[in-house]
């Protein structure tokens, strides 16, 4: 596992080195992506969940979720309450919006193969709900833009996100007991080894070093918030939460120390955050502390 994690850190390294050098732009970035959320990524869903034994308890996950992004996002706000509308709404929107579709899932699928996908994939539904949702929202309110929760707004959002939908047809296949046959099964293998280079490379590609000192202190606070956040309710859920399976207390401590989701910057490039930057340097920096929090993680707690 430990050989696992050096080759996925020289993945990043060649990603961002290929930038640096000038051999990827930001305009191959976006077609990297594109592959990876809309064909290497839902041919690992379809792999991964096409024979599964799925429980009812996994429900719990994107309920958890939803859970956490409201009380996140309201507390968050709370605490920034001296800040103008924009730091507010820029906290809140970074806040519980996780990455899990470039980062978690080429990560997970290498600490559990055999069903990491399915823990985290029904946490990302959960996680949907929160970053086209509830995020959105944040972004619109905190500008004055009155687009309030829409929940056809939220649904069509989610209905665009190909890994999403994705699952979501591979559990109906599940529940109503159909499989597809082993011939394409084994094309979309084909496609999914592709899914942890090519994730790995945009991370590389994606990040981004540039300091803006104007927002280095709020950028730190509410790095503290972010992964404290994550590591209290984190530790809450591992001692209270009322379920037999271990892997659902695991999936929610792990999926809430996740570097922030893309989606914020892309909200905050449309509505016009003035505080870009703190989004962009956070979304920087969780990723790196993220992958040693999996890193720590799988070396002492995942037998291998």
């Amino acid at each position: 596992m430990t050989m696992n994690f050096m080759i996925i850190l020289l993945l990043i390294a060649v990603g961002y080195m290929l930038k640096r050098l000038n051999f990827i732009t930001g305009a191959d970035s976006k077609v990297i992506s594109t592959i990876v959320l809309n064909v290497t990524l839902p041919a690992v869903v379809i792999v991964n969940l096409n024979d599964v034994s799925l429980t009812p308890s996994l429900s719990i996950l994107p309920v958890m979720m939803v859970l956490y992004g409201i009380l996140t996002k309201v507390l968050i706000v709370l605490m920034f309450l001296k800040y103008t509308n924009e730091v507010r709404g820029t906290v809140a929107m970074m806040i519980a919006s996780m990455n899990i579709g470039i980062f978690a899932y080429p990560l997970v699928q290498q600490i559990w193969p055999d069903k990491g996908l399915i823990y985290f994939g029904m946490a990302d539904i959960g996680g949907a709900i929160v970053m086209f949702g509830l995020t959105y929202f944040v972004a619109t309110y905190f500008k004055n833009m009155g687009g309030g929760l829409n929940p056809k707004l939220i649904l069509s959002n989610m209905i665009k996100s190909v890994p999403l939908m994705t699952y979501i047809v591979m559990l109906i296949l599940n529940v109503l007991s159909i499989r597809l046959s082993d011939n394409m099964i084994r094309f979309f293998d084909v496609l999914g080894q592709a899914n942890l280079p090519l994730s790995m490379i945009l991370l590389g590609v994606l990040m981004d070093f540039k300091l803006d000192r104007r927002y280095l202190p709020l950028t730190l606070k509410y790095l503290g918030l972010h992964y404290g956040f994550g590591f209290f309710f984190g530790t809450l859920v591992y001692l209270f939460l009322p379920v037999t399976d271990p892997m659902i207390k695991t999936t929610l401590q792990l999926i809430w120390v996740l570097p922030v989701g893309v989606a914020a910057l892309s909200y905050a490039v449309q509505f016009r955050y003035r505080t870009l930057p703190v989004i962009a340097m956070s979304s920087n920096v969780t990723i790196v502390i993220s992958i040693i929090i999996l890193y720590v993680y799988q070396y002492f707690f995942v037998v291998s």
